[in-house]
């Protein structure tokens, strides 16, 4: 095989991840406005499903019941048979990839340029978000997924917490990471509380927040080993998108963090050299292994090809691929390179039309994709889609 390390299994939990290519959770903007699933999002994932991924992070649910559009929702139980729905329908696509789900509780904002900050949160208010993650997290094993993400990283509520930029004057805020950490860790240990030690649970952080007061990695390989020490089963380490560097948005717009150079090291684009961020994995990997744990680190940012995904696995940088954008643009990606069939790769250009779109409001898709069309075609394959296309003009 060409890419063997990229195609070795990994157990975490008695759960085993057919290669080492995850699809990192990314916005679809595919459900309803107030977080239904719908027939797109299903069709999206099951396409992905269908490429030979080994494992998929579905798109970040909402933990709380405030409105988020166009976000898919876990914050009540009538969400829990249409995720039942939206998981059964991705293994009908494809039994083999292994389904997760990222939930998260997100910092309100509104058009007069307003935007929630931890220090908003009163003392009683930190429980009930504790709360809203356990019960999500019953949510997510009722609904049948293989395991679950919370998410640490960008600018959400739990990131935060985490950040430097954390003004609290008590015991959750302050220039002490211990203290930044509580509310993060407190999430961590009551949802594994729930689930528990036989079901795989990850944590994505940042790896840096690219803000002046932000996280630095020598914080995050704090954190990273914190949390490898209460028992997580990967960390997946990504970085950016924190509002702190974001521009002041026009009048009557929200403020976007992917407005900013901390919301562009989120999703490197074109400029940015690939494997943007596997220096920050590195470390938190390396930091982690000499605390003398074993747990997986996932890396992602601007892997466009398996050789690069295959030398990070082959020098010890990572244990675990993380794609995207990749993944958006061409889904058959993991398919391909373990035929051995790379050239027949559609890249990912790093254009960040799909994350533009976000912001936009719109339906997120790919500029290399036939325009209107919200999953990559069938066959997205050069070979298959020329031998389709000799067939067509062979039919009387």
């Amino acid at each position: 095989m060409k890419y063997p390390s990229l195609f070795r299994p990994i157990t975490l939990k008695g759960v085993t991840f057919p290669n080492r290519i995850m699809r990192t959770s990314m916005v679809s903007g595919l459900a309803t406005e107030d977080g239904h699933v719908t027939d797109e999002l299903k069709k999206r994932y099951q396409r992905e499903a269908m490429g030979g991924v080994g494992s998929i992070v579905v798109e970040a649910a909402v933990v709380l019941p405030s409105r988020s559009s166009y976000n898919l929702r876990i914050s009540d139980d009538s969400f829990t048979e249409e995720l039942k729905g939206l998981v059964a329908a991705i293994r009908e696509a494809s039994a083999e990839p292994k389904l997760g789900i990222q939930i998260m509780h997100f910092l309100k904002i509104s058009r007069s340029g307003w935007r929630q900050k931890v220090t908003d949160f009163k003392p009683e208010d930190l429980p009930v978000i504790v709360e809203q993650h356990v019960n999500a997290a019953k949510r997510a094993v009722a609904a049948g997924f293989d395991f679950i993400e919370l998410h640490m990283a960008h600018a959400y509520t739990l990131s935060s917490f985490l950040s430097l930029s954390n003004d609290r004057a008590d015991e959750y805020g302050g220039p002490s990471l211990k203290n930044r950490m509580r509310l993060p860790i407190e999430v961590y240990e009551a949802v594994r509380r729930d689930v528990g030690d036989g079901f795989p649970l990850g944590v994505r952080i940042n790896g840096e927040d690219f803000t002046i007061r932000g996280t630095t990695l020598l914080q995050s390989t704090r954190i990273a080993k914190k949390f490898a020490e209460l028992g997580a089963d990967y960390i997946s380490v990504s970085a950016g998108s924190r509002f702190e560097d974001a521009p002041t948005p026009p009048a009557n717009t929200p403020p976007d963090p992917m407005s900013g150079y901390s919301g562009h090291r989120m999703s490197p684009e074109w400029w940015f050299p690939d494997m943007t961020h596997v220096y920050l994995a590195e470390p938190i990997r390396q930091t982690v292994r000499d605390a003398g744990y074993d747990v997986p680190i996932v890396t992602a940012g601007k892997i466009r090809t398996p050789k690069q995904a295959e030398r990070i696995l082959e020098q010890g940088k990572a244990d675990i691929i993380g794609l995207c954008r990749a993944l958006l643009c061409d889904p058959d990606f993991p398919k391909k390179a373990k035929e051995g069939e790379d050239k027949d790769i559609v890249q990912c250009t790093a254009c960040n039309w799909c994350l533009e779109a976000d912001s936009r409001m719109e339906k997120v898709n790919c500029s290399r994709w036939p325009e209107g069309n919200l999953a990559a075609p069938v066959p997205w394959h050069k070979k298959d889609a020329r031998a389709s296309a000799l067939a067509r003009d062979a039919e009387p």
